[in-house]
């Protein structure tokens, strides 16, 4: 088995365990159930990463329900428009594991910053917008703050991915900053990332400010290019997390 996780939804038994058996036959742990009450308990046992479900046998309000707790993707077999015709099992198959390849695929560093929500915390209104220029280039959406109490605001709005924080920051220090994001991502169980951009690139300053939460220490002095690649690392590790790693099943209750 590859990891990966279908679930089927069949009114016939034959031809939910026909299915079954052919993505099981590549690779895939697979799941068959005959409605939609069982096909929601299944879900909630364990989410899969693609469902593939007749439309006649949840119907419309079924699919409804579905889609608003299931996967990403869901293939629905039957005869209206943009649904799949059951006759082909072998081509929905490959359909199936099309998508599955495609959606499992390593991340290009083009994806990852397209998909990157990014707060610049810098005093520095030249510097700020040179690293707001450089990002937007690469596609990332970019937020920037001139205080503390800008980064604050952003930062409460939510969204966001990764906070890039100067270290030295007028009426409080980068490492007091990043103190107060770190409490604040924490308490919130959010999950983006704080990298300390500055010029005070020594052994002790980077001790100090990873100890107060930063997840990376990049200075001033290094290429745009090496911020740029120590960024793309921190965001692939956080979107694998969101898109993986949170999705495992929920510990059964105790008896």
């Amino acid at each position: 088995m590859n990891g990966l996780r279908t679930l089927v939804v069949m009114a016939s038994q034959t031809q939910g365990l026909l299915l079954k058996l052919l993505l099981e036959e590549r690779g895939f742990e697979t799941a068959s159930v005959e409605g939609l009450a069982p096909a929601l308990a299944e879900m909630e046992r364990q989410p899969p990463d693609l469902l593939i479900m007749e439309a006649e046998t949840v119907g419309a309000a079924g699919l409804a329900e579905l889609h608003a707790r299931g996967p990403a993707a869901i293939i629905v077999l039957g005869r209206g428009e943009g649904q799949r015709d059951l006759s082909d099992p072998q081509a929905v198959v490959e359909e199936a594991v099309g998508f599955l390849e495609r959606r499992n695929a390593a991340p290009t560093t083009a994806d990852i910053f397209r998909r990157a929500r990014i707060l610049i915390v810098d005093d520095s209104a030249t510097y700020r917008e040179f690293l707001r220029s450089e990002l937007e280039l690469e596609g990332s959406q970019v937020t920037a703050a001139r205080n503390a109490d800008e980064a604050v605001a952003a930062l409460s709005g939510g969204g966001l991915d990764c906070v890039i924080l100067d270290l030295v920051m007028p009426g409080t220090s980068g490492t007091q900053l990043c103190q107060r994001f770190d409490r604040f991502r924490r308490r919130r169980g959010l999950f983006f990332q704080i990298v300390i951009l500055t010029s005070q690139d020594d052994e002790e300053q980077l001790a100090i400010s990873l100890n107060a939460g930063a997840d990376d220490f990049v200075g001033k002095a290094q290429t745009m290019d090496v911020l740029k690649v120590r960024l793309m690392a921190l965001l692939r590790r956080k979107y694998f997390v969101e898109d993986h790693l949170l999705r495992l099943p929920k510990p059964a209750p105790s008896a």
